[in-house]
């Protein structure tokens, strides 16, 4: 047997009673056991269409006896039954059903991924998760779930982006700066060039976070990052957007590992997103930038079942995984995942418009 999280999800129509429907129809599913169900917590639509209604979140703890692959096809058939439609990505739903963890399975097929790839970095699904399921353990990052969540409430603001091509961290980090109108870690500290100095443009080494630009004393000291430390450091302004800095892996050839991480004196990032890049020439011209063909990428193109593999990203804690074979898509997955660690900053830039 297994031990199963699902997350549930409804903003149209009675959204309670829709859950409760869906609860109800999981509950009789074969081969499973109810184990334990989360308070329903109102949250706010991250991604997709505008003019939305707000949601109804919640999680279920199963315990399974049927496989990964056959519980995702009975949550589909259920998500059916109670009249989801699939026509626009991230549109609103009447009801939406995801498995989020199967014991401790790392599944990366074109039709089932498990951990759900966004789970770790969403507050709305971690919040009614830890609260059922908080001991259970994302094989990914080897993080609990109430780890994770702490990680995104405590941590300061602070988004690293990750490429093994330095082009494809400067374009996303460029592009979320204008996007959410967040200023550049690299641009607060001019000169250093981020975490180690490479001169030209600014990209942090991502295995020398030993740098005093990334130190707690620093970051305290400056008044820019200052106002971004959670309360229980300084004091955190709601409506204050995340730095973000372009993150380049120094050993190539390597994948990402837990002891190039920062040690008790320094700040981790709240959110890393890492975007493998393509190998494809039209997606280089559409970055403005030439493939160097000398440097060898740190991760299989595609696909990156390595990275999958929970030895590879041990220890990193709230994280994002893009292939970068769609730039539309991998800017809307960014920012969603920028404003589902902090939704007031989705808030904040409606009330301005």
């Amino acid at each position: 047997m297994s031990r199963c999280l699902l997350g549930l999800g409804s903003n149209l129509g009675d959204r309670r009673a829709m859950l409760r429907r869906a609860t109800c129809c999981v509950e009789r599913l074969s081969g499973c056991q109810l184990l334990a169900q989360s308070r329903w917590q109102e949250t706010v639509p991250i991604g997709g269409p505008a003019g939305q209604g707000a949601f109804l979140n919640g999680a279920l703890l199963l315990e399974c006896t049927i496989s990964a692959t056959e519980l995702a096809g009975a949550l589909q058939a259920i998500e059916a039954q109670l009249g989801r439609e699939r026509a626009i990505r991230w549109d609103a739903r009447a009801i939406d059903i995801d498995l989020l963890l199967y014991g401790s399975e790392v599944i990366d097929s074109r039709d089932l991924s498990v951990p759900h790839p966004r789970m770790s970095c969403r507050k709305f699904v971690l919040e009614p998760a830890a609260e059922i399921g908080g001991f259970m353990i994302d094989p990914i990052s080897g993080w609990t779930l109430c780890g994770l969540l702490r990680h995104l409430q405590d941590s300061p603001r602070y988004v690293a982006v990750v490429s093994s091509e330095r082009a494809v961290a400067e374009w996303l980090a460029e592009r979320l700066c204008q996007e959410l109108r967040c200023p550049r870690l690299e641009e607060i500290f001019p000169g250093t060039g981020g975490v180690g100095d490479l001169g030209g443009p600014a990209t942090v080494e991502f295995n020398q976070w030993a740098d005093a630009s990334l130190r707690r004393s620093r970051w305290e000291d400056d008044k820019e990052l200052a106002k971004r430390l959670p309360s229980c450091c300084g004091g955190l302004q709601e409506t204050v957007s995340p730095v973000v800095s372009a993150a380049v892996p120094t050993q190539r050839g390597l994948p990402l590992r837990e002891d190039i991480l920062p040690d008790a004196s320094m700040l981790r990032p709240a959110l890393v997103i890492v975007v493998e890049p393509a190998a494809e020439e039209k997606f280089w011209k559409k970055i403005g930038t030439k493939k160097d063909k000398k440097t060898p990428p740190i991760f299989p193109v595609p696909p990156c079942s390595l990275f999958f593999e929970s030895s590879n990203c041990q220890g990193f804690g709230p994280m994002v995984r893009l292939r970068a074979e769609d730039l539309a898509i991998v800017m809307q997955e960014a920012v969603a995942a920028i404003r589902s660690v902090w939704p007031e900053l989705l808030i904040s830039a409606s009330d301005e418009q």
